[in-house]
């Protein structure tokens, strides 16, 4: 995955020509075109406190444990699976002091849960450092620096034999900075959704550019309670960027907005793509440490009392029947594609042979009208009866006279 620029280049674009393209609709202030950023972010600012982090810390002891070895277990506000009976936490690491340490894994069980957590413990009651999550009844998976919140999310879908895979990566939100940075993607989708989202609102940002079928490069709008609502502009392939003002999810009206608001949303992406570099980087960073891990449980003689050995080993397997599923959605996607460039030819045939009978028909019309012309003049000269005119004039010694006919 890479982090792609071109929006930011877009805005360029736009200040650089776009305004002299642009139809003559009204400029509004700088005042006007952010009056929607500044009455949500001031909303923003009087929810903060009931968005912040309210998580409990609690230190449990491994089940699959006889000496002290307290892991961390962080519990949100309304998360209550630590009082399920079933609830039990396994540790697969060495211990130190009463708390777990080094390298290792823990998995949380309960009636309705399955998730597991690659961390590194330093032996004493202080937060480890989590590198990947996986939680198998999602089938999603963290990558990165879980604990600074940069990371890698990848899900997976197999519902009715239809399998689907996406990513989103960047920063998702901390208690110091309860707002989400991210960059959605998917190798069976050819658009790009980008977002900053706010707890009560969000930058919505679409990329197009590489859907050979999409019309449109860009579309920027604000989103406030699941609907667009402010202002937003839209950039097509072939053509000038139109802006508007949209209102519960509907356009009231064409504008021409100001400069200033184009750099606004190229700052706002260029932040989504600075997060998503530091997501990636930490994902390389996370998949050495699952490496190092790996050479440590991945061998014949490492095994557990605390599960069946296959599910404990997963970890171990390559990615390759992913990957195959992944190659035949491909290859069923790309046919499709094809069958749709192959309809477009068509119709674009047939809209070019109808151009060129429409031309040949204009033609015709044309040639009969000149042939009706040039008869009609031929006829005029035929029978209109011709008359002679004689002109003399006097000469010394005679008179000189000539004759025409009409």
């Amino acid at each position: 995955m890479t982090i792609r620029s071109n929006f930011a280049l877009l805005i360029c674009f736009i200040l650089i020509s776009g305004c002299s393209s642009r139809p003559k609709l009204p400029l509004i202030s700088d005042e006007e075109a952010f009056k929607y950023e500044k009455e949500y972010l001031a909303e923003y600012e009087q929810l903060k406190s009931d968005f912040s982090d309210q998580s409990e810390i609690k230190w449990v002891q491994p089940a699959n444990k006889k000496t002290p070895c307290k892991v961390y277990v962080g519990v949100s506000k309304g998360d209550d699976r630590t009082l399920d009976p079933d609830y039990k936490v396994y540790w697969d690491g060495d211990c130190k002091n009463g708390y777990a340490n080094g390298l290792g894994r823990e998995f949380e069980r309960a009636t309705v849960l399955n998730a597991e957590a690659l961390a590194i413990y330093k032996g004493k009651e202080e937060e480890p450092e989590y590198f990947i999550q996986t939680y198998h009844l999602d089938n999603k998976t963290q990558e990165g620096d879980i604990n600074n919140r940069y990371f890698v999310e990848t899900t997976i879908n197999e519902d009715n034999f239809n399998f689907d895979i996406n990513y989103q990566y960047g920063f998702f939100g901390s208690k110091e900075m309860p707002y989400r940075l991210i960059t959605m993607k998917s190798p069976f989708n050819d658009n790009i959704l980008q977002y900053k989202q706010y707890p009560n609102f969000s930058y919505v940002l679409y990329d197009m550019s590489n859907n050979e079928f999409d019309k449109n490069k860009y579309n920027f709008y604000m989103n406030y309670k699941g609907k667009a609502n402010g202002f937003g502009f839209s950039t097509p392939k072939s053509g000038a960027t139109a802006s508007g003002e949209m209102s519960d999810g509907s356009m009231i009206r064409r504008v021409q907005l100001p400069n200033s608001y184009f750099l606004k949303i190229g700052s706002v992406q260029s932040e989504i793509n600075d997060a998503g570099v530091k997501a990636l980087n930490a994902q390389k960073y996370a998949l050495k440490v699952k490496k190092q891990y790996m050479n440590q449980i991945c061998k014949e003689s490492k095994s557990v009392d605390f599960m069946d050995d296959k599910e404990y080993k997963d970890i171990c397997n390559d990615s390759s029947e992913i990957k195959i599923k992944i190659d035949e959605k491909l290859a069923q996607i790309n046919i499709l594609k094809q069958q749709k460039r192959e309809q477009q030819r068509q119709h674009e045939l047939l809209i070019a042979k109808q151009k060129q009978a429409e031309a040949e028909r204009n033609q015709e019309v044309w040639n009969s009208i000149n042939q009706s012309l040039k008869e009609l003049g031929d006829n005029i000269r035929k029978n209109t009866p011709k008359t002679t005119y004689t002109n003399c004039n006097g000469t010394y010694g005679g008179v000189n006279c000539t004759s025409t006919t009409y």
